[in-house]
């Protein structure tokens, strides 16, 4: 593999914008995506960012040491021509939206089922409620979330099974 461009060459992958505007993670689907990274590379179809990858869809952010972005097909470079079908996030995984934040070892998203799979210590915050575990399935669609831990039953350690803190709105602002 070849380096492509190194440091800033946000510039050149915006050209890409139509066909990476196929993944949902922002609601205006239609909405310029921007990548960003130290490095770039490709090969038979697969664009890798390296270093700081940063991928911005309107206000949602995907950011991860590494982001692999598997295409349906190639102009050569950088430019995907037929979209993607997954990407997969490796590294300090954030997935941040206005609302939510989930962090992770890695995420894979899969466009077929609009879903994101994280794994590695995750960490998922919505409002002020916080949920951890070891492997989180979260579909970008319907928003339903299902986490699993390490280990099942009471006599785990702890931090290996789901934990769950909910916060009400009247305890978040320090009125009870």
């Amino acid at each position: 593999m070849k380096p492509i461009i190194s440091t800033l060459f946000t510039a050149v992958l915006l050209s890409a914008v139509p066909t990476l505007s196929y993944a949902q993670f922002a609601s205006d689907s239609s909405v310029p995506t921007i990548l960003d990274a130290d490095d770039a590379f490709t090969e038979n179809g697969v664009i890798t960012l390296v270093g700081q990858a940063d991928i911005r869809q309107g206000d949602v952010r995907l950011l991860a040491d590494k982001v692999q972005i598997y295409t349906e097909g190639s102009a050569g470079g950088l430019i995907a021509t037929g979209g993607f079908t997954r990407m997969v996030a490796t590294g300090n995984f954030y997935y941040l939206t206005p609302e939510q934040e989930v962090r992770g070892e890695k995420g894979v998203y899969t466009r077929d089922t609009d879903s994101f799979v994280v794994t590695g210590d995750v960490v998922f915050l919505q409002d002020d409620s916080v949920v951890t575990g070891e492997r989180l399935v979260y579909n970008l669609e319907t928003r339903q979330a299902q986490v699993k831990g390490r280990c099942t039953g009471r006599k785990c350690a702890k931090g290996q099974r789901v934990s769950i803190l909910l916060r009400s709105t009247d305890s978040a602002q320090g009125t009870n």
